[in-house]
């Protein structure tokens, strides 16, 4: 059965957008389509390097905002571990910069780090680690932490920069690409719908309480039943 929508403004909405179908308002979580992230679970679901015990994860940009990163970095999370976040800690530094130590359900645990604070047109940190009994993995493919273009064009306006070679795709930018692709997967999918609600608003919760409790210094901790 075929499923129209539309992607709509929204600036409350970490993707920026949500999907609008009949009688429904989709958030989007376009990181969960995202290539590097779908290979990351892989191989946790797939126990490539067996027994992964510590998520790494660290993201800085310029002109952000704290809690959506910080937001995005819980989803990853608990959709990569396939668990429930239980527990977190959290350091901050005014509403800018924090790091939280994250603990999962099923025992596995987790560092983020997240900051708002590089310099207008520094190059983006975005690096997600996996540490496991076998071994490490990396969703950057080099030995860096800043994001690498495939596709260098030079325009009337200057050089320009692309990462994805999709037909129907290119000279849109990352975030463009996934959002797009997020809401195809959700319309496709409809069943999505209602994983992505309860997950972001689990998710939203416990990053408020993370970053309230980080004041007083002390553990936020969830219970089983927060994403109703």
């Amino acid at each position: 059965m075929a499923v129209d929508g539309r992607l709509v403004a929204d600036a409350e909405q970490v993707a920026g957008v949500r999907l609008e179908t009949a009688g429904s308002a989709v958030p989007l979580l376009p990181w969960r389509v995202e290539r590097r992230f779908a290979e990351l679970k892989k191989i946790i679901d797939s126990r490539t390097l067996e027994h992964v015990s510590t998520l790494r994860f660290a993201v800085m940009r310029s002109g952000a905002r704290l809690e959506h990163l910080v937001y995005r970095e819980f989803d990853l999370c608990e959709w990569m571990a396939g668990s429930p976040i239980r527990k977190t800690f959290a350091s901050v530094a005014g509403d800018k910069v924090a790091n939280v130590i994250v603990t999962f359900a099923n025992g596995m645990s987790a560092s983020v780090e997240c900051s708002a604070a590089l310099p207008e047109g520094a190059a983006e940190i975005d690096r997600h680690e996996i540490i496991a009994r076998r071994g490490v993995a990396c969703d950057r493919v080099v030995d860096t932490q800043v994001p690498q273009a495939s596709i260098y064009a030079v325009t009337a306006e200057g050089t320009k920069t692309y990462t994805d070679t999709d037909a129907e795709l290119f000279g849109f930018s990352d975030a463009e690409i996934w959002t797009v692709r997020a809401a195809f997967a959700v319309l496709k999918t409809p069943a999505l719908a209602a994983e992505w609600k309860k997950a972001a608003c689990g998710v939203k919760e416990k990053v408020a309480q993370t970053l309230a409790c980080a004041e007083t210094c002390v553990p936020a901790v969830f219970p089983e039943d927060i994403h109703v």
